[in-house]
């Protein structure tokens, strides 16, 4: 029912509130899609990825190549070639970094999260589209410019694609939501749950562990995608740096916020992050300062993260509510 709620409200946002805060709360929802993509990798299944910015930036970038190259215009086409691009991605990289744990798994992420990048950044994968590919490169550094796209089949004013488009967000973060949730509680993700205790009292009771994690990073790096996808039309402007490992280290910083051993964690320090980068914003000299204060702030006040803190203060209140029934009794 809180669950029924939440959607009612979100779904009623843009009758509420004015179109920039409508654009906030936007990337908020994406952002938090591309944490709970993250978080099944490691708070689930105990995989700390230093390269998930990849799946973003690869989702992003081959809907913009798919539009620049062809007659696609809807959103719909751009939405599945970003996903599927990215989830073949994530089965190649994962393969390989599944056969390792540990720092060793998060270095290797990393290693291949920066060769991607390196592809975009000097241009080489703007050369396999030939002399067209190589003049856009040169044009833009490496970014590309996404105009508005059609949304089943109808293409929308400036105004009016903003609300268009967040109940497209919305519906997509709703769904990765329920489809992760459903993952979780699943007997996968129990056994995900395991692996991430300890893989090898896992390994012993029969748990695949290395095509168990394998299946996670794929369902990881496409549940990101998916959010890359979106930002790339939300933002309209794809650059390396949503290929870039310190994207990457967002979503960690995010996802810890939030506190990664709650579902919902992920979810709330997603929206705490986006919130405390757009307080930051409003210092011109110092933003990247002030942000950090208020991330040392977040923690300090939260140390088990923003979901175990509130989780805390519930049981608290919860004691005090016994507490004083036992007293009238």
């Amino acid at each position: 029912m809180l669950a029924a709620a939440a959607a009612v409200v979100l779904f009623l946002m843009p009758s509420v509130v004015e179109t920039y805060p409508l654009i906030i709360l936007s990337h908020m929802l994406v952002f938090a899609i591309a944490c709970l993509g993250f978080n099944l990798a490691y708070g689930t299944a105990g995989m700390l990825s230093l390269g998930h910015a990849t799946f973003f930036g690869v989702a992003a970038y081959s809907g913009a190549f798919l539009y620049r190259f062809s007659a696609v215009e809807a959103f719909e086409l751009y939405l599945v070639c970003g996903v599927v691009f990215s989830t073949a991605c994530a089965a190649v990289i994962g393969f390989f970094c599944s056969r390792t744990t540990k720092i060793f798994f998060s270095i290797l992420t990393l290693a291949f999260s920066m060769i991607v990048y390196s592809l975009v950044i000097n241009g080489a994968v703007f050369r396999l589209f030939g002399g067209v590919g190589w003049g856009l490169y040169l044009l833009g550094g490496g970014s590309m410019y996404l105009p508005r796209l059609t949304l089943l089949g109808t293409q929308y004013d400036p105004i009016e694609f903003v609300a268009a488009f967040y109940n497209v967000i919305v519906v997509a973060f709703l769904a990765s939501a329920l489809a992760l949730w459903r993952i979780s509680v699943s007997p996968f993700g129990q056994a995900l749950k395991a692996i991430r205790d300890n893989d090898t009292r896992a390994a012993f009771i029969g748990i695949p562990v290395r095509a168990y994690r394998w299946y996670a990073f794929i369902y990881s790096g496409a549940v990101t995608g998916l959010a890359g996808s979106l930002y790339g039309q939300l933002a309209r402007q794809i650059t390396p740096d949503q290929l870039h490992w310190l994207f990457s280290a967002h979503m960690v910083v995010a996802s810890l916020l939030g506190g990664t051993r709650h579902f919902l964690g992920p979810v709330l320090g997603a929206f705490a992050f986006v919130g405390l980068d757009e307080v930051a914003s409003h210092w011109t000299v110092g933003r990247y300062m002030m942000f950090g204060l208020l991330v040392i702030l977040v923690v300090l006040v939260f140390p088990q993260g923003i979901a175990g803190g509130l989780e805390a203060v519930a049981a608290k209140l919860k004691a005090l509510q016994a507490w004083r029934k036992h007293n009238q009794g």
